[in-house]
C-alpha cells in the first residue's frame, strides 16, 4: 500500500508541476504580448515626438522669420513716417518705439484698435 500511496502521491505532485508550468508558460506569453504592443506603442510615440519636433522647429524657422520681415519692414517705415511726418506736431506725441510706428502707420488711415 505505501508504494501505492507514494505513486498516487508521485502522480499528483507531477500533475501539479504540469499544471503550474502551463499557468507559467501562458503568462509568459501574455507577458511577451504585452511588452510588444508597449514596444509598439513606444515606437509610434517616438515617431510623433520626432514629427512634432521637426514641425516646431519648422514653426520656430517661420515665426523669426515673420519677426524679421515686421523688424526690417518698420526700419523702412520709419525712415518714411518721420520724413512725411516732420511737420506734423501730433505725430511727434505719439508712441516711440517700433510697436509706435505699427500703430501710427494706421492712423494715419483712420484705422483704430
Amino acid at each position: 500500500m505505501t508504494q501505492e500511496n507514494e505513486l498516487q502521491r508521485l502522480e499528483g505532485f507531477v500533475s501539479s508541476l504540469l499544471e503550474k508550468f502551463n499557468a507559467l508558460q501562458e503568462e509568459k506569453s501574455e507577458l511577451e504580448e504585452r511588452i510588444q504592443r508597449r514596444e509598439a506603442t513606444i515606437e509610434t510615440l517616438q515617431e510623433d515626438l520626432a514629427t512634432m519636433k521637426n514641425e516646431r522647429g519648422e514653426i520656430s524657422s517661420r515665426v523669426g522669420s515673420l519677426i524679421d520681415k515686421i523688424e526690417e519692414w518698420e526700419a523702412t517705415s520709419q525712415i518714411t513716417i518721420k520724413e512725411s511726418n516732420s511737420s506734423d506736431s501730433a505725430e511727434k506725441d505719439a508712441d516711440s518705439g517700433v510697436q509706435g510706428s505699427l500703430f501710427s502707420v494706421n492712423s494715419q488711415n483712420g484705422d483704430t484698435f
